[in-house]
């Protein structure tokens, strides 16, 4: 009799978990097949699509995040406001309401999850043209992650114009991302050089202690000015 009460109470227990899991688990589902739409938008990324695709995918994110409010929906709704910023024929005020928008979308992500380099450089990007701090946001999106390739000559180009208020620290770190940039993206590294040449001696003081590669920018830096003349 003892052994029949232990199986049922066991059955019981087993019941409350497989129940626990569905109720954390549905929510989850529900809300990924609304981000389905937006996913695909998103993906498209060579593609022109009409102003209407990301209001709708900003419509179907809503419906995800009321159902799991999951960090990636918010970054993916910045994303979508972003992309509508870049609409041509709207009003100033409408361009700075998008902006107030996709500022809040990441912010509240960047709240669930912050550890994101891409996140905190695009509240960087929002912040540069509302007029409000960046270098502390690119410094955020370094500690981040500081090799990503795709991020890196962009980092740059934003902090560059803030390199006189940088502390001895953060003047290191940020010319270690130039080493690297000159490792992924080397023809952008000098690219950017050419159209700021006062960059050209911060540029070099990356390469202070390696004089191959030093030697090497210059020579390539040489080689693209006689091809631009």
């Amino acid at each position: 009799m003892n052994w029949l009460k232990q199986q049922r109470l066991l059955a019981a227990l087993l019941g409350l978990l497989c129940l626990g899991l569905l109720v954390l688990a549905v929510p989850r589902f529900v809300a990924s097949l609304y981000a389905l739409y937006p996913e695909s938008v998103l993906s498209q990324t060579q593609a022109h699509l009409p102003a209407e695709a990301y209001l709708k995918s900003i419509k179907a994110l809503d419906d995800a995040l009321a159902w799991d409010n999951n960090p990636e929906y918010w970054q993916a709704k910045g994303i979508c406001y972003l992309a509508l910023f870049n609409f041509p024929d709207q009003s100033l005020i409408q361009q700075h309401l998008i902006l107030l928008d996709a500022r809040l979308a990441i912010i509240n992500g960047l709240s669930g999850s912050p550890i994101d380099a891409f996140a905190w450089f695009r509240l960087a990007v929002i912040n540069k043209i509302l007029g409000l701090q960046v270098k502390e946001l690119l410094s955020l999106s370094l500690y981040a992650g500081r090799v990503e390739p795709e991020l890196i000559m962009q980092r740059l180009m934003l902090a560059y114009p803030y390199g006189e208020t940088l502390g001895a620290e953060e003047q290191a770190l940020w010319l270690k991302q130039v080493l690297l940039a000159w490792q992924f993206t080397p023809a952008k590294l000098v690219a950017f050089v050419i159209e700021n040449p006062y960059a050209k001696a911060w540029v070099e003081s990356a390469f202070a202690y390696d004089v191959e590669h030093l030697n090497q920018f210059n020579k390539a830096y040489e080689s693209a000015t006689k091809k631009a003349i």
